[in-house]
């Protein structure tokens, strides 16, 4: 992709962008080699760059006539160029680059205007003293380091963003009909202003790439100024616009007028993103502070299950609502052995593993686990269950919380006495319910613990039911 992308930007800005005396505003290519560089392993990278060296050379020998050593040169140092621009874009600028950042903006124009001097102190020289270009050097320097720094600038933000919108093995298209259409009226507005090259609607394009930077992410946004900065390039070498009309006859002019444009709508563009960037990512912040602060507000903070605040209101919503269900109350039995015989810490990681195995028993079906306090656990299971299937419920929860757990390198089993009251039955608090369920749970624990008990009305038929006796 990265290959087809430096051809295709090559024949467009060879036969559009560049003008009769072979000079353009800006060199796109170039930002394809460097994303091959920032974003793939070096083997592939190499071959990316070979393969770009060898299209430049075809399209330099074929669209200017140059004879092989010159062509040669110049695809060469285009090369020069990127490997330069390389290694200190990652040490300063990371990897992906973010251009709505001011400071990585600050820092990625240093290095592409270094990285361009350097390409073009080795290519005006060996013109001027081998070749014997009549060319004044100093003017001749000057348009080489704007036309490929500006290059870098405009186009490896476009560059970096088609990256992000691929898959290996497929291109994936996020179509965002607002945003494509801004960028369309852009691109038209272009056009017209510049084949109108006696009106101000050129002077419009400002506004209009401010709305695109207020609504649209930085990668649609910079890749608006890339093709209006393509458009606007290829219309002033054919000679129309107003910038075209100011220096008809001075091809060095006329490009050196139309570089600090193009810059200009990118200062336009980034200042915009970058605030707007910040608000969001600030709005992010505050929306994901927001919620770990009721998350920690409604859950226990050692085994994040619920805590007894939030159980209680949802039980509340269950009563008003006579929602049919199971609560139940579960308390492990002998939890003071585990802390006594392993410590404190180990016994921590005992009630975590304890309440994801019974949050495991209860999500399924949809329920939830709260904790309230110490080793006390309480459960809601909704839905509508007899007193048979209660009864099964509760056998199968003890049976699966005494299953063994492992423990700082220790091997240890629990019980758990269970207390299941049904909701849904009648009309009464959450208070009540509480009551209820904590009634049956010390009901089983005073009768030797290791158990469950149903609640019942009234209270002397509460009878606990032993998980040894009802296997």
């Amino acid at each position: 992709m990265l290959v087809a992308v430096f051809g295709l930007s090559c024949l467009i800005s060879r036969f559009f962008v560049t003008d009769a005396f072979g000079y353009s505003s800006f060199w796109p290519p170039n930002a394809a080699m460097l994303v091959a560089l920032l974003s793939l392993r070096p083997r592939m990278a190499a071959l990316v760059l070979v393969a770009c060296l060898a299209l430049n050379f075809e399209i330099n020998s074929f669209a200017d006539g140059l004879s092989p050593t010159e062509s040669f040169l110049a695809c060469a140092l285009n090369v020069v160029q990127v490997l330069v621009a390389a290694p200190m874009t990652r040490r300063f600028c990371g990897a992906t680059i973010d251009l709505t950042r001011p400071r990585r903006f600050a820092a990625f124009t240093i290095i592409a205007l270094l990285s361009a001097a350097i390409e073009a102190a080795i290519g005006v020289a060996t013109e001027y003293m081998l070749l014997g270009d009549a060319t004044p050097p100093v003017r001749e320097w000057m348009q080489w380091v704007l036309c490929d720094a500006l290059g870098l600038l405009l186009a490896t933000p476009a560059v970096l963003a088609l990256l992000r919108y691929a898959r290996p093995g497929q291109v994936v298209w996020r179509v965002e009909k607002e945003n494509v259409a801004l960028l369309v009226s852009c691109i038209v507005l272009t056009i017209l202003s510049f084949v109108w090259g006696r009106s101000p609607l050129f002077l419009f394009l400002y506004p209009a790439l401010a709305m695109l930077a207020f609504h649209a992410r930085p990668a649609w946004s910079l890749t608006a100024v890339f093709f209006v900065s393509t458009f606007a390039s290829a219309l002033t070498a054919w000679g129309l616009g107003p910038i075209a009309r100011l220096s008809p006859d001075g091809s060095l002019m006329r490009e050196g007028m139309m570089q600090p444009y193009l810059f200009s709508l990118l200062l336009v563009v980034l200042p915009i993103n970058n605030a707007v960037g910040e608000k969001r990512r600030d709005t992010r912040r505050l929306l994901m502070m927001k919620a770990n602060l009721e998350h920690a507000a409604t859950h226990d903070m050692l085994t994040s299950t619920m805590n007894r605040q939030k159980f209680e209101t949802v039980l509340k919503s269950v009563v008003d609502a006579m929602q049919p269900g199971v609560v139940l109350f579960i308390d492990i039995d002998d939890f003071k052995g585990v802390n006594d015989s392993l410590g404190h810490q180990a016994g921590d990681a005992f009630l975590k593993a304890f309440s994801v195995r019974l949050r495991d028993l209860v999500s399924w079906r949809g329920g939830c686990v709260g904790r309230f306090g110490g080793d006390e656990f309480a459960a809601f299971i909704p839905g509508a269950f007899s007193a048979v299937e209660c009864e099964a419920l509760c056998i199968m929860v003890s049976d699966a919380l005494r299953t063994p757990y492992c423990i700082a390198g220790v091997t240890r089993s629990v019980t758990a006495s269970i207390g299941a009251v049904m909701t849904g039955m009648d009309r009464i608090t959450a208070d009540e319910l509480i009551h209820r369920a904590d009634t049956a749970l010390y009901a089983t624990k005073a009768a030797g613990r290791d158990g469950y008990m149903l609640f019942r009305e009234p209270a002397a038929d509460l009878v606990p039911f032993p998980v040894s006796e009802t296997r």
